[in-house]
């Protein structure tokens, strides 16, 4: 029988152990859920050194919000984004984003990681509370898990069009509390369908980015002719400038015979 080392707190040492196999089951003692059911109840852990930390999220009947903060004195602690390796809510399930919170309305399960390199402890917090609990597990690691730093995939899309000589708005949504757009895609495009003499400038605004920024281009055009005046793909994301506010790309009337079109892909995260 090997002998079990703790440290000077009591808490016990482990050295690591060789790679599982095929049906092993390590027997751990300490608990591995708990369940949360009132307004500000938590689930924490001291992190001694973790890097990330892991918490599956559960419940059969709810109606309340939770979210992850840090501390790094032990006593103040600050809101911390979760990467949603997996979110289902209801009906409608969710991958591969950032959220500040998760609101429950019914049922609800999800598996999040966030990342806490520095800190001192984590925690999971009920912010709101109305009925029901959640059942929470919760791990760190010493790994810094690459998929919570690996670029989002774009999972939302507007597109627009207006007829001729109209302007037309492409709108993001305002995407909830404490929740920016994250633009991978921006293409805004004329096609004529009479030729245009124009002399015109044609300016592309933008509200809620940052830097406001803004195209300008000449509205001149062939017949059947197609002038592309954004094409923007980048893989580093434009972050809006606020959040929980629509952000909007501004196409203005371009003239008589002459349509607008304009695509936007992106994603929502803290």
């Amino acid at each position: 029988m090997s002998a079990i080392l703790y440290d000077a707190r009591g808490n016990e040492i482990r050295v690591g152990f060789p790679d599982s196999v095929t049906n092993e089951v390590i027997t751990d003692p300490r608990p591995i859920t708990a369940l949360l059911g009132a307004l500000n109840a938590e689930v924490l852990m001291d992190l001694n050194g973790a890097q990330t930390a892991v918490f599956d999220v559960r419940t059969g009947a709810g109606n309340l919000t939770y979210v992850w903060e840090g501390t790094v004195d032990g006593v103040n602690y600050m809101p911390l984004p979760a990467f949603a390796n997996f979110q289902l809510l209801g009906a409608v399930a969710l991958a591969e984003q950032y959220v500040p919170s998760v609101i429950v309305a019914t049922t609800h399960s999800g598996i999040y990681t966030v990342g806490i390199t520095g800190f001192r402890r984590v925690r999971l917090r009920i912010s709101a509370y109305t009925s029901g609990n959640i059942t929470v597990a919760a791990r760190g690691s010493i790994a810094d898990l690459i998929i919570y730093r690996k670029a989002l995939p774009a999972i939302l899309h507007v597109t627009v069009t207006a007829a001729a000589n109209t302007a037309a708005t492409i709108t993001l949504p305002a995407a909830g509390v404490g929740m920016f757009h994250y633009i991978t895609y921006l293409n805004c495009r004329r096609n004529a369908t009479a030729a245009l003499a124009g002399t015109a400038t044609l300016i592309i605004t933008s509200t809620n980015l940052p830097g406001s920024p803004a195209w300008s281009n000449g509205n001149a055009m062939i017949a059947g002719g197609t002038v592309e005046d954004i094409d923007y793909q980048s893989a580093h994301p434009l972050k809006s400038l606020l959040a929980n506010i629509a952000t909007t790309i501004i196409m203005p009337a371009p003239g008589l015979a002459v349509l607008n079109r304009g695509n936007c892909s992106y994603y929502v995260g803290a």
